[in-house]
């Protein structure tokens, strides 16, 4: 069994070195695979294993019988980008900035995520006629996260202006088991681009997507349910999910869509896509409390982005609601690194009990307060 440990920049720079002496993309692998007609590698197959994606705290056995939860809670990060037409070299800007965003959230001195166990997936939104609507990695702390970029296949196409975003927010919904929601706190997820998705779930598409077992694995049973709706799944998507759609473009169409479904305060424009690692650590780093409006504009500063696009995207976030994540109860309870387990099941460490998630949700009149202090000025 693989041993999961911190990501490595040597690693990193290697596998890169190795991409540009090939003159050759970050996708080669997988796009190489596809064109051999294997399909899609299994890790970023979303039908395989499973089908249902985890993001689980790393617990470590000991010679007593006990576990230690070696690195912190599971925190999982997942950025899904539109890879059709010109959003086609997403993955490409994704690998290249992936040093920035583990400086920013996991291993920088000021990491925004330093008290989390951080585990990455990314995935890949195209077109319902594409080979391949969509794809999706596992939940990764360690060089897995680029490797497994790799493995992905950018069709850099699309039938039509519509994509298939929601095929994306179904998976998140129905398809994904976190440690963290078990606290009654969220993850974070990113859908990337410039577009909006389809209004519905065809069961043919889903099917082709995530296999025959995709009823069963999201709702218990292949029988004897209806199909949700594209705004019900965004709905329960926001249960565990601290979710904002990151917009490339100014396309009101796409605003209005994204915003129907998330709401208008989780719609970012992006000054630019290569700043993506740096929009996602500020909109993070908020929302954790870690940050406010005036320090986010330092923060970014420090990270190297400039003055104009720094003011811009302090204007594009400071509808979020701040500090969010810390009106959780569990928020301050959650267990720290070392923190010792009777049993691999348990949630809670020996001797500490939390509050239970279904009692963990914060009342929506705290959440609007958080939106309304968001108002105040700030200067860079």
């Amino acid at each position: 069994m693989r041993e999961k440990g911190s990501w490595s920049e040597a690693t990193y720079t290697s596998r890169a070195s190795e991409t540009t002496t090939r003159g050759v993309s970050v996708t080669y692998e997988g796009e190489q695979r596809a064109r051999k007609g294997k399909g899609l590698d299994p890790l970023v197959d979303p039908s395989k294993y499973d089908v249902v994606r985890g993001s689980n705290n790393l617990l470590v056995p000991r010679d007593d019988g006990t576990f230690v939860l070696e690195f912190g809670a599971a925190m999982p990060v997942e950025t899904d980008f539109d890879t059709t037409g010109s959003m086609g070299g997403n993955v490409e800007v994704a690998f290249r900035v992936l040093p920035r965003v583990q400086n920013l959230l996991v291993q920088g001195k000021n990491a925004i995520l330093r008290r989390y166990h951080t585990q990455i997936a990314t995935g890949v939104i195209q077109d319902r006629t594409d080979k391949f609507p969509y794809e999706r990695s596992q939940f990764e702390p360690d060089n897995e996260v680029d490797r497994q970029m790799g493995l992905l296949v950018p069709e850099k196409d699309g039938g039509d202006a519509i994509e298939d975003y929601q095929i994306a927010l179904f998976a998140l919904a129905y398809l994904t088991k976190t440690s963290i929601s078990k606290y009654g706190l969220r993850g974070y997820y990113f859908p990337l681009g410039d577009m909006y998705g389809r209004n519905g779930f065809e069961r043919n598409v889903m099917e082709s997507v995530f296999g025959p077992s995709v009823w069963e694995k999201a709702f218990g049973s292949s029988a004897g349910f209806e199909l949700p709706t594209v705004t019900e799944a965004a709905k329960k998507l926001l249960q565990d999910w601290h979710a904002f759609f990151l917009q490339v473009g100014s396309s009101p169409g796409t605003t209005e869509w994204w915003a129907q479904l998330l709401g208008r305060e989780r719609v970012i424009r992006l000054p630019r896509t290569e700043d993506v690692a740096e929009v996602q650590a500020c909109i993070i780093g908020l929302t954790e409390g870690v940050l406010d409006l005036r320090s986010a504009g330092e923060f970014l500063r420090e990270a190297g982005m400039s003055k104009e696009r720094t003011i811009a995207t302090v204007e594009a976030v400071r509808g979020i609601p701040v500090g969010l994540q810390k009106t959780f109860p569990n928020f301050d309870r959650i267990p720290m690194a070392g923190a010792v387990f009777a049993s691999r099941d348990d949630i809670w460490p020996i001797g500490m009990k939390g509050i239970d998630a279904e009692n963990a949700a914060p009342s929506e009149p705290k959440e609007k307060a958080k939106k309304k202090k968001n108002k105040d000025g700030w200067k860079l």
